[in-house]
């Protein structure tokens, strides 16, 4: 700006946002995602949400996104619904509905999001109910529990993962687990000591050093076979402080 210029604090908001809508190098994205998250700019909502649609996960953009608009509080649903509406299916939209079950808003589309969530992924859809607070939502995460198969296989380690978090959802909500799912669970954890007790003495026996999760492009620690960027990334993440 020229001497004795000012920047008004709408007019900066704009030029960030338009920072996001017409796309630029990445520092510039990460800078202004940053400088609007801070503001709390309502405005630069939608933007920010559909770039969180398109970061890669794991990196600087993602985490910046996923931690700010989380912590934003409900003012961030209506559009977070907006932006879930417009993708229709799609793994993208595991990132939105992590964002409004953390977000403490209240409406009836994400509750019912959030329960196809858990007929579609189990693990996931747990994990987001729990957050979310609904407990009306404990039979449904019960039924889900009583139907989801556990095989006597120490190497199915996102089986035992589901389980766990399945019961934890139940009880988080004030629901009480069954005397079966009380064996599930069980079964789950020992199966769980079992594998660590494994990998442990595998890493002794080779002598590597290995980080306690796996980097982003690497198969994801549950043994699902699957890169941990699309696996348990976000479920890691959002359980952190």
């Amino acid at each position: 700006m020229g001497s004795g210029e000012w920047e008004r604090p709408g007019e900066r908001v704009e030029s960030l946002v338009r920072v996001l809508e017409e796309g630029s190098s990445y520092e510039a994205l990460v800078s202004a995602a940053r400088r609007l998250l801070r503001l709390r700019a309502t405005e630069a909502l939608v933007p920010l949400v559909r770039w969180l649609t398109r970061a890669e996960p794991g990196t600087e953009l993602y985490e910046l996104l996923i931690a700010g608009l989380k912590d934003w509080g409900p003012a961030v649903a209506p559009a977070t619904l907006e932006v879930l509406e417009d993708i229709g299916e799609g793994e993208a939209r595991f990132e939105l509905l992590q964002v409004l079950s953390h977000c403490g808003a209240r409406d009836e589309r994400i509750y019912t999001a959030l329960l196809a969530l858990l007929e579609e992924e189990p693990f996931q859809g747990s994990v987001n109910l729990s957050a979310y607070g609904d407990a009306r939502a404990v039979e449904l995460l019960s039924r889900a529990l009583d139907a989801y198969e556990l095989e006597d296989d120490v190497a199915d380690v996102f089986a035992q993962q589901t389980v766990l978090e399945l019961g934890f959802a139940i009880q988080e909500l004030g629901g009480a687990l069954t005397r079966s799912q009380q064996m599930k669970l069980e079964a789950a954890r020992r199966l769980r000591e079992e594998w660590n007790e494994l990998i442990d003495r595998w890493r002794a026996s080779t002598h590597e050093r290995q980080s306690s999760r796996p980097g982003r492009n690497e198969p994801c620690w549950c043994g699902s076979g699957v890169k941990y960027k699309k696996c348990h990334l976000g479920a890691d993440r959002a359980r952190l402080p």
